[in-house]
This record gives C-alpha cells, sequence and structure tokens, in this order.
C-alpha cells in the first residue's frame, strides 16, 4: 500500500505541521493564522522532501 519513502515523507511533513502550528500559536496568533501555516509548511515538506531523498517527486 505505502512504500518506506511515502511514510516517511508523510511522517516528516505532519510533525513539521504539527511544530509549526505549535510555534505560530505559542506567538500569539489565532487559529487561522496557525492552521494557514501550518498548511504551508506541510506542503513545502511534501513538495521538497521527495526530491531531496533522492526520488521522483511521486508519493505512489
Amino acid at each position: 500500500m505505502f512504500t518506506v519513502h511515502t511514510l516517511l515523507v508523510l511522517t516528516v511533513a505532519g510533525v513539521v505541521a504539527a511544530i509549526t502550528c505549535a510555534l505560530v500559536l505559542a506567538s500569539g496568533a489565532s487559529w487561522p493564522t496557525a492552521l494557514l501555516s501550518c498548511g504551508g509548511a506541510g506542503g513545502a515538506v511534501l513538495v521538497a522532501l521527495p526530491r531531496l531523498l533522492g526520488g521522483d517527486g511521486d508519493l505512489e
């Protein structure tokens, strides 16, 4: 179903998104701002990490 490469990318994206959300909330921002930041950080990891790991950028 999933390869180890895919699970690694999704796990790292989730961790980065959660940390970003927590840091934005800790700085006193509102929930919508934190969720937008979280989505942006997670999306950036999903785009960049497969290329950095040497994959073709496809999560299949």
